[in-house]
């Protein structure tokens, strides 16, 4: 876990996730789905491992919940996370042709959407946070 703490690599697992969200956007339309079903399975461990260097936060803000300071953030991280989770398990039926639904079709693309809107909303909320760890240092209050 000590890994996962290091400025670089955690500027990596960001940008590999903003990355492979511009990716999967790009690739969700096409003759070929292959490409935007693979980026979708490589972003899993990556958002595992994201979670899991944040885990630190994510416990101490749901055992303190509303005495927590970012606990409207944290609620809007879950809420984020169930989206992204829906449209991930969303994608395997039709990329294995388990079913012909529609309604998986229909569920993936409207949760993907709102992941992609959603993952620009977590990037903007979390802005300080991520200009802290590019920095490397507490940045100055403006006046």
């Amino acid at each position: 876990m000590r890994l996962l703490r290091q400025r670089a690599v955690r500027i990596a697992l960001d940008v590999g996730l903003l990355a492979g969200f511009v990716a999967e956007f790009v690739t969700r339309e096409g003759p070929d789905y292959g490409p935007h079903s693979w980026i979708g399975v490589a972003l899993v461990p990556v958002i595992c491992i994201h979670l899991a260097s944040n885990w630190r936060w994510v416990t101490s803000t749901y055992r303190r919940r509303r005495a927590h300071p970012e606990w409207q953030l944290a609620r809007f991280n879950a809420a984020f996370s169930t989206i992204t989770l829906v449209c991930i398990l969303s994608g395997f039926p039709i990329w294995l042709e388990w079913s012909d639904s529609g309604a998986w079709t229909v569920s993936h693309n409207i949760t993907g959407l709102l992941s992609i809107v959603l993952a620009l909303s977590h990037l903007w909320r979390n802005r300080h946070r991520l200009m802290i760890l590019v920095r490397g240092r507490v940045a100055a209050p403006v006046a």
